[in-house]
């Protein structure tokens, strides 16, 4: 190849090369830089949105295998975020407190916040549930298996494998003495013919010899009150709710004077001086 052709060659792929870097710089101005890749919406953590993750979840009924896939199996972050910046107790996002109860105590795991994220007590989910368990002043804190099958894992069966209500099974103190038939209406959110709250009755011949002058009958009983679950005004609990006052087949005695006989229990002013001793499915007479 002559000298002359050379020339030619490197003119013309000179030639090409400027075009095309010319034709590559006109093309790059026009494209745009793609938009980031979102699996879900950008409020997903904005709890005051429809948006919000924990929705997302109700409409899978909790369901968080679909979370670990991205989040990883602890939920400690794999391919995204990690859940436990927020979810800080030992058990993650499955802890109880997630769905219901307060999310920033983890030792108040029942409602309010009821699994509707209601907190008003007209609601069933809500109701009396924190007079139960964590302001009973008048006896012992009731235990949430007390009226639940408490699961022993997030998808143990009977969770969140049915639909709402939660089911009630009545069982421990709501079921003392002679209140084998306590019952739950879901629909009327009533408690019936439960210990608690005046189901019992106990026997005369069954008492101390020292302590059977109090009896005017051969049994002392309660009023077996039936209670509504959303009435959370403490009228339901005052005393003399539950039982008479005194109970019907005691002798007649003002309130001022249960303290004579049941001193560990109450004071000459009326007042519960220790929970532990009320409501517990014996009568406290004295040191017992």
């Amino acid at each position: 190849m002559d000298v002359k052709m050379k020339y030619y060659l490197v003119t013309i792929l000179a030639a090409i090369l400027i075009i095309t870097a010319s034709g590559c710089a006109d093309l790059q101005t026009d494209i745009n830089q793609p938009e980031s890749i979102l699996i879900h919406n950008k409020d997903i953590t904005n709890s005051s949105s429809p948006d919000f993750h924990g929705n997302l979840l109700k409409g899978k009924f909790w369901k968080m295998t679909e979370c670990q896939a991205c989040h990883g199996p602890k939920y400690s972050g794999l391919t995204a975020p990690s859940c436990l910046t927020c979810h800080t107790t030992s058990f993650g996002p499955e802890a109880c407190n997630t769905c219901h109860g307060s999310f920033t105590d983890p030792t108040r795991i029942a409602p309010p916040r009821s699994i509707n994220n209601n907190s008003n007590t007209s609601d069933k989910g809500v109701g009396a549930h924190s007079k139960h368990l964590y302001d009973n002043t008048l006896g012992n804190q009731t235990s949430c298996f007390t009226c639940h099958n408490v699961p022993q894992s997030i998808y143990a069966s009977g969770h969140f494998d049915t639909g709402l209500p939660a089911e009630v099974f009545l069982k421990e103190l709501a079921l003392a003495n002679v209140a084998n038939n306590a019952v739950y209406d879901p629909t009327a959110a009533t408690c019936s013919n439960t210990y608690c709250h005046g189901n019992f009755v106990f026997y005369k011949n069954e008492a101390p010899a020292e302590d059977q002058f109090v009896f005017t009958a051969d049994s002392m009983a309660g009023l077996n009150n039936t209670v509504d679950w959303t009435k959370v005004d403490g009228s339901q609990a005052a005393c003399g709710s539950c039982h008479g006052l005194p109970p019907a087949g005691h002798i007649q005695v003002p309130l001022t004077a249960c303290a004579s006989c049941h001193g560990t229990v109450i004071d000459f002013n009326g007042n519960i001086i220790d929970k532990t001793r009320h409501i517990n499915g014996i009568i406290n007479v004295r040191q017992k």
